[in-house]
C-alpha cells in the first residue's frame, strides 16, 4: 500500500528535481521509504508503506537483475504465497518475501495474463526496457486509484492527481463535465475523467500498454461480472459456499508483517468480518469504532456487543464536533475532489487513532451492501417485483405480509415510502430533482447531465440484480472506495476489504433472486452465519444505521456559519455553476430542518472546500 508516480516522455532539464518534489506530495501514502528509477525518457517513483517484508528487499522501484524490468506497485496481492510457489516451480528465484517481488516475477512470466491470477487490490506500472513498453493496470473494482495525463511531454501517472499537478500545473482547472455529473448524479469518474481538466482515471478492471512517443492509449478490460445468476443454488449450498469463500477471503487478508486491526460499526458486515478474523487470527484483533463528542452514542452499543462476543479489544474514537470544518479542509486536499458523504469526518479520526496506536492495517466491511442488497432501494425493488409477479415466485397473502414485515424491521417508514415513490414513479423523481434537487440550484443556462443508461447492466430480467450491478460498478461503491482510500492513506493506513475478494463478488452476483431475500430477510446469508457463530443478537438485528453522522447539527454551530459564509462568498468559483440566491435559500431550509437539505448543503460545502484548497489553493497544505 503505497504511492506511485511515473513520467515517460521528453523531460526538460529541471524534470528530475520537479519529479522528486511531486513524489513527496505522496509521502503520506508511503512514509516508510522512498525511491526513484531513472533511465533516458523514464522516471518512476515510489513512496512505500511497509506491510510485507519490512527489509530493503521490499524496496521500490524494484528491478529484476536479469531482465532489467522495473515495477512500482500500490496495493496488496493477497495470494502472493501461492503465486510464489507456482513461479518457483517455473524456475523463478526470489531474494525477499514481499508480494511486490512476486508480482514482478508474475509479470515477467505472464505479462498481462498475470492479472487474472491476482487476488488483491492494485495499481501498478511495469516497465520492460527490452521492449521499451510500459504496462499500467488497476484492480477489478478500483480499490486502488490510478490517474494519468497524456499529451505534450508524454505520459504521466500517479496515485493522486496532486502529484501530476505539480508536474503539469496547467491541469489545475475544473473538469466541468465531471463536476456536473457529480452534482447531478453523485457519480465519480463516470466518463473516465477526474475533477481536473485533462487528468483521466484508468477504469477498474482495465490495463493498457504504452510505448514512449505514442499519444494514444488502448484500454483493455480483463475482468467482468458474471452474466447470469445460478438458479440451481439451494439455500443450504448458499450458506456453505458463502462461508467457505468469505473465510478464505479473510484468511488471505490477515497476511501481514505488521499489526492488523478492524473497523467495527456493530452492523452485519463488519461483525461478519470480525467473526471470521477472530477465528483465523492467533491473537485478538483491536477494533476501532466511531463515537461523537456531542452525547450521541451512534453504533457504540452494537460495536461493544460484537467485540465482547469475539473477545476483541474495542477502542471508541471520538469525532469531536468543534473542529469539523478545518478537518474537512484537510480531507478535501487528500481526496482531490468533492464528496457526498460526511462519514469522511469520523473516518478521519478513526484512521488517525489507528496510526497513533501503530496498527497500520485495518480490515473493513466495505462492499457488502452493494452486492448483498443491503440498502432500502433493493428491498423495495424486490417487493415490487414480487407484487408484479416478475420475481417468478408464487404470490400469496402471507408472502406479501412477510416482505412488508421485513421492510418495516430493517428500514424506517420514511425511507421505505420514499423509495417506493421513486421506483413506482420515475417521473415523480425527475420532478423532485427539478424542484428540490441539485437541478434547482443551477444557474440559468446550466443543465446537469442525465443519469447514464443502465443498458450495459441489463443482462436478465432481475431488477434488483441490475441495480446492484450499477451500484457496485458505478453509482455507489466507487465513491465509497475513493474516500476510503484517500482518508486511510492520509494517515498511512492500509484498509483491506474481504467482501471485495473477486471470487466472493462473482459468487454474490451469481446468487439467484429467491435467496437474496430468503424468508424475507435482508442479507439473509450474512445473518445465518452470525447466528451460527455466536453473534445471534446482531444477526437478528432489525435496523440498519451505517455510520450516522450528525452533520445537520454541526451545520447549525458557529463553524456552520463559517461554512455558510464560504458558500455565499461573492468570489466563490462555485457560483459559476450554482446560483448564490438558491444556495442561500438552501441554507435557510437546512435551518428549518427541511428533508434532504443537510445532504445537499454538505455536498455543496465539500465542493466549495475542494475548489478553495485544490483549485484556488487558498489554504494549500
Amino acid at each position: 500500500m503505497c504511492g506511485i508516480l511515473g513520467w515517460l516522455g521528453q523531460h526538460p532539464p529541471e524534470a528530475n528535481h520537479n519529479f522528486g518534489v511531486a513524489l513527496d506530495l505522496l509521502a503520506h501514502r508511503g512514509p516508510d521509504d522512498r525511491g526513484i528509477f531513472t533511465a533516458p525518457g523514464v522516471l518512476l517513483g515510489h513512496r512505500r508503506l511497509a506491510i510485507l517484508d519490512l527489509s530493503q528487499a521490499g524496496h521500490q522501484p524494484m528491478i529484476d537483475p536479469v531482465s532489467g524490468a522495473v515495477i512500482i506497485f500500490n496495493g496488496e496481492i493477497y495470494n502472493h504465497v501461492e503465486l510464489r510457489s507456482e513461479l518457483q516451480n517455473l524456475g523463478h528465484r526470489f531474494s525477499g518475501h514481499s508480494d511486490s517481488e512476486v508480482l514482478l516475477h508474475a509479470l515477467i512470466e505472464w505479462e498481462d495474463e498475470a492479472l487474472s491470477r491476482l487476488n488483491g487490490m492494485w495499481a501498478f506500472a511495469f516497465w520492460q526496457p527490452a521492449k521499451q513498453r510500459l504496462l499500467l493496470a488497476r484492480d477489478r473494482f478500483g480499490v486502488k486509484p490510478l490517474y494519468y495525463r497524456l499529451g505534450p511531454g508524454g505520459l504521466a501517472f500517479a496515485s493522486e492527481p496532486k502529484a501530476l499537478l505539480a508536474l503539469f500545473p496547467e491541469h489545475r482547472a475544473v473538469s466541468e463535465p465531471a463536476l456536473l455529473n457529480f452534482l447531478g448524479n453523485n457519480l465519480l469518474y463516470s466518463e473516465g475523467d477526474s475533477f481536473y481538466r485533462g487528468i483521466h482515471v484508468l477504469p477498474p478492471a482495465h490495463y493498457t500498454f504504452y510505448e514512449p512517443g505514442n499519444l494514444q492509449l488502448s484500454l483493455r478490460r480483463y475482468w467482468d461480472y458474471p452474466n447470469a445468476p445460478d438458479k440451481t443454488l439451494t439455500a443450504e449450498a448458499a450458506i456453505e459456499q458463502f462461508d467457505a469463500l468469505f473465510t478464505d477471503a479473510v484468511r488471505l487478508r490477515l497476511r501481514s508483517d505488521v499489526p492488523v486491526g478492524l473497523t467495527l460499526s456493530g452492523g452485519l458486515d463488519s461483525t461478519r468480518v470480525l467473526a471470521a478474523a477472530s477465528a483465523a487470527s492467533p491473537q485478538p484483533l483491536t477494533c476501532f469504532t466511531s463515537v461523537y463528542g456531542n452525547g450521541e452514542i451512534g453504533e457504540l452499543p452494537w460495536a461493544q456487543m460484537a467485540s465482547k462476543a469475539a473477545n476483541a479489544p474495542l477502542i471508541p474514537v471520538a469525532a469531536p464536533p468543534e473542529d469539523w470544518l478545518n478537518t474537512l479542509r484537510k480531507i478535501s486536499w487528500h481526496m482531490d475532489g468533492p464528496g457526498y458523504s460526511p462519514a469522511v469526518y469520523p473516518l478521519w479520526h478513526l484512521m488517525q487513532r489507528a496510526r497513533a496506536d501503530n496498527i497500520p492495517v485495518l480490515l473493513e466491511g466495505q462492499g457488502a451492501d452493494e452486492a448483498l442488497a443491503g440498502y432500502p432501494q433493493y428491498a423495495v425493488l424486490a417487493f415490487l417485483e414480487y407484487l408484479s409477479g416478475k420475481s417468478g415466485q408464487r404470490r400469496t397473502l402471507s408472502g406479501v405480509q412477510t416482505r412488508m414485515n421485513a421492510l418495516r424491521k430493517s428500514f424506517s417508514l420514511r425511507w421505505t415510502l420514499t423509495w417506493l415513490a421513486r421506483e413506482i414513479s420515475p417521473g415523480l423523481l425527475r420532478w423532485h430533482r427539478r424542484r428540490v434537487g441539485f437541478h434547482s440550484f443551477m444557474r440559468k443556462g446550466i443543465t446537469l447531465p442525465q443519469p447514464p443508461d443502465d443498458e450495459e447492466n441489463r443482462r436478465d430480467n432481475d431488477m434488483v440484480r441490475q441495480r446492484l450491478l450499477a451500484d457496485h460498478s458505478r453509482a455507489i461503491l466507487p465513491g465509497l472506495l475513493h474516500y476510503g482510500d484517500a482518508i486511510s492513506m492520509a494517515h498511512g493506513i492500509e484498509t483491506r476489504h474481504p467482501f471485495m475478494d473477486y471470487r466472493l463478488v462473482e459468487w454474490m452476483f451469481s446468487m439467484p433472486s429467491n435467496l437474496r431475500f430468503h424468508r424475507g430477510e435482508i442479507k439473509w446469508v450474512l445473518r445465518e452465519y452470525l447466528r451460527s457463530h455466536g453473534q445471534g443478537a446482531i444477526g437478528n438485528r432489525p435496523d440498519k444505521k451505517g455510520y450516522p453522522t450528525p452533520v445537520g447539527k454541526w451545520l447549525g454551530t458557529q463553524q456552520g456559519r463559517e461554512a455558510e459564509a464560504l458558500l455565499l462568498d461573492p468570489h466563490s468559483l462555485l457560483h459559476q455553476w450554482c446560483d448564490p440566491i438558491k444556495i442561500k435559500q438552501l441554507i435557510e431550509q437546512n435551518r428549518r430542518g427541511v428533508l434532504s437539505a443537510e445532504h445537499h448543503l454538505y455536498k455543496l460545502l465539500s465542493t466549495q472546500l475542494w475548489l478553495n484548497e485544490c483549485i484556488e489553493r487558498r489554504g494549500a497544505l
